[in-house]
């Protein structure tokens, strides 16, 4: 923190001298649009994600939040037709996250079909 503090002091100078000043103060629109992304963005989704681990355990949880690159390779995949590069070990990974998360899944089914209200 005390790094990227004295690094930003160090840089403003220069980069006021390239850009204009305008630009490192901002709009009053700009405010309401770093408001409203830190309020639902940030505190929103906390609050979600509370009462989410009430319901479902925090291992889930985090793994869902693990597996978003997967989902976004996928999608790029289908989406972009970025899937050229990819080899067979990507596969195999891909093939081992899926199993440790349908395991993962079967496991606290059968956990909670066997624990008592």
């Amino acid at each position: 923190m005390l790094g990227s503090s004295i690094f930003f002091i160090f840089c403003t100078p220069f980069y006021v001298n390239i850009f204009s000043f305008d630009k490192l103060i901002g709009t009053p629109s700009d405010y309401v649009y770093l408001l409203l992304l830190s309020s639902v963005c940030t505190i929103g989704l906390y609050l979600l994600q509370i009462s989410v681990v009430k319901v479902i355990s925090a291992f889930t949880v985090n793994l869902s939040y693990n597996l978003e690159p997967i989902y976004s390779i996928i999608l790029a995949m289908i989406i972009f037709k970025e899937g050229q590069e990819l080899n067979f070990s990507f596969y195999i990974g891909l093939i081992l996250i899926i199993l440790s998360v349908a395991l993962q899944t079967i496991s606290s089914l059968k956990a909670k079909k066997h624990k008592p209200f």
